[in-house]
């Protein structure tokens, strides 16, 4: 017998009932292979590519003017881009220097291009502050193309020059 004999039963316009079960027999394996793909599958601009459970932490370097920020990025697919961008927010200045090799870097905007590896960076972050200053700088990671950028994209470094000491007496970070 063929997939598509029917078994009557006297009125030859029905279906029968062995239809209706090789039917929904058939239906069960589509249903499950038609189910979403895993949200880690799915790209940031529809392009090939995956998602970075981004990892961005500042830490404080003792009572100097300096303080790292540290960058992780898991499984960065091959040829995607990602911006990291410094903001600082308060008074004094700063200066960056990243012992990574950016793609490309404008001002304190560096990109790097996706190696289907680990992407491990850090920041040395050196304060410029005067008496009773204090002054934050912000690391952000964006995606530019080819990735989801997706947990702890932005990390941070505050220091504090308190009187007329030279030391910078108070640091936070995250």
């Amino acid at each position: 017998m063929g997939d598509l004999d029917i078994e009557t039963t006297g009125d030859a316009r029905g279906i029968s009932r062995r239809t209706v079960a090789k039917a929904a027999a058939w239906s069960v394996p589509a249903i499950l292979v038609a189910a979403p793909a895993p949200a880690y599958a799915a790209s940031g601009d529809g392009a090939p590519g995956g998602v970075t459970l981004a990892s961005v932490v500042g830490s404080c370097a003792g009572t100097g003017a300096s303080g790292t920020i540290a960058i992780t990025l898991p499984n960065l697919p091959v040829g995607s881009l990602v911006q990291i961008a410094l903001t600082h927010s308060g008074q004094g200045g700063f200066s960056a220097t990243p012992n990574f090799t950016p793609t490309s870097q404008s001002g304190t905007t560096s990109v790097i291009t996706g190696a289907g590896a680990t992407f491990t960076g850090q920041f040395t972050i050196n304060f410029s502050l005067g008496t009773n200053q204090q002054g934050t700088v912000t690391a952000t990671v964006t995606a530019l193309s080819g990735v989801t950028v997706e947990g702890d994209a932005t990390g941070f470094v505050t220091k504090r020059r308190d009187g007329n000491s030279s030391n910078y007496n108070q640091c936070s970070a995250g």
